[in-house]
């Protein structure tokens, strides 16, 4: 994967930069979630099974930084007002009660900036929309691809810090009871291994 991540992150690129319209990166370019849910789990397994790196993974309790009482959609938009696009550039992620992510996206400065702050929206039983968030390396700059899949200096804290900012007082709390307990456990779990920062699901090369 140390090869392939900069040749995925170039080709992505050219891609969603430099041949699609920019409305491939908006709210209406549902379709790349849909497709990552039908292909990387499996290549997730796949991967699992050759000892060659992740496609999916699950996040923990450090990364929720609220919730906003609206569907996706609606939140969709409002990430995208604040210059987030479609991120489609992302290992599948799930949450520790079984819900799948159901959009992504990032924010940067441009396609070639060394950071980006990443959003992740779950649903929940009552309609509403909990965004999961990080801040890490970009995974469309060729240089950055191999840090970004690796997890170097991602940091789930700076990107709430920075999501609740932009979104202020729309974004709610979300009620400590209402992370899955298991969460916790994930925090402590993966503080002590700073090789692999985010999860201990998300799988290092060793």
């Amino acid at each position: 994967m140390v090869i392939a991540a900069p040749i995925v992150a170039t080709v992505g690129v050219v891609l969603l930069y430099g041949i699609l319209q920019p409305t491939h990166r908006g709210p209406t370019a549902t379709y790349w979630n849909r497709g990552r849910a039908a292909l990387l789990p499996g290549l997730d397994r796949l991967a699992s099974r050759l000892g060659v790196g992740y496609a999916a993974y699950e996040l923990d309790a450090r990364e929720c930084a609220g919730r906003i009482d609206a569907p996706v959609e609606t939140v969709d938009e409002l990430l995208s007002s604040h210059g987030f696009e479609r991120m489609p550039l992302s290992a599948w992620k799930t949450l520790p009660d079984g819900r799948s992510e159901a959009a992504s996206w990032a924010k940067r400065t441009g396609p070639f900036a060394d950071r980006q702050l990443h959003v992740m929206l779950f649903q929940t039983d009552d309609g509403a929309t909990e965004l999961y968030a990080h801040e890490e390396f970009n995974a469309f700059h060729p240089r950055h691809a191999t840090k970004h899949y690796h997890g170097v200096d991602y940091d789930p804290e700076a990107g709430c810090r920075q999501l609740r900012t932009l979104l202020g007082d729309q974004l709610e709390a979300v009620q400590p009871e209402h992370i899955a307990s298991d969460s916790a456990a994930v925090v402590d779990e993966s503080a002590s291994n700073p090789s692999r920062p985010e999860s201990p699901n998300r799988r290092s090369e060793d």
